[in-house]
């Protein structure tokens, strides 16, 4: 086994706590609509939410649909009519977005642990499924943007995990060959079984 020099992370459930923030950002964008939040409308959210962000990441359609898209299938569930004009659920999708912004949060252990190993001499990078403003803007607001050596969003690199290529380029941006590199993420297809594919060491989050 070959001594490992870098560490990579998944962003989303992984460093950043994605569903705690979220659920924080649906609640205020259901309270804007004139809804009361329910578990029921959360479990709706992040049904299609996941749905969505499926098709956009296999390609199917372009990021901003997938946002529309949520809209178009969430609304009427919920009784309200969804805007027929894409500048419209553009605008309307805005208010959850600010909301989402304003609930960022990395889960309680994530600064420590990157600081740990950055003082103990490993590469730190982050691979994420994502786009490139969004996840940047992500690592920033929540402090960890200074404590990683690389970022490599789907968007910027042209593949997604669990892309074998996706994790090759996370190594070579780090310098190190991938049997050199442990990857650490939450979703135990596209984060362990690509990187291991990749021929990265690969360890399970689950939050």
């Amino acid at each position: 086994m070959n001594a490992v020099k870098a560490i990579g992370f998944d962003l989303d459930g992984t460093l950043f706590d994605h569903r705690g923030s979220a659920t924080a950002a649906v609640d205020e964008f259901l309270l804007l609509l004139g809804i009361a939040p329910s578990d029921e409308a959360r479990q709706l959210w992040f049904t299609v939410e996941e749905a969505e962000f499926e098709r956009w990441r296999a390609g199917l359609i372009g990021f901003q649909e997938q946002r529309r898209n949520r809209l178009r299938r969430i609304l009427p569930a919920l009784g309200i009519s969804a805007p027929e004009h894409p500048a419209e659920l553009d605008r309307m999708f805005e208010g959850y977005l600010i909301a989402y912004r304003n609930a960022w949060t990395a889960f309680p252990d994530s600064t420590s642990v990157l600081s740990s190993l950055r003082l103990r001499g490993f590469r730190v990078g982050i691979l994420t499924n994502g786009s490139q403003e969004q996840q940047l803007d992500k690592l920033s607001a929540i402090g960890l943007l200074e404590l990683v050596d690389v970022v490599c969003t789907s968007k910027l690199i042209g593949f997604q995990k669990p892309d074998r290529r996706a994790f090759e380029t996370l190594a070579g941006r780090l310098g190190v060959e991938p049997a050199d590199c442990i990857f650490v993420g939450d979703n135990a297809e596209h984060d362990v079984a690509g990187a291991r594919l990749a021929g990265m060491q690969a360890a399970l989050v689950d939050r």
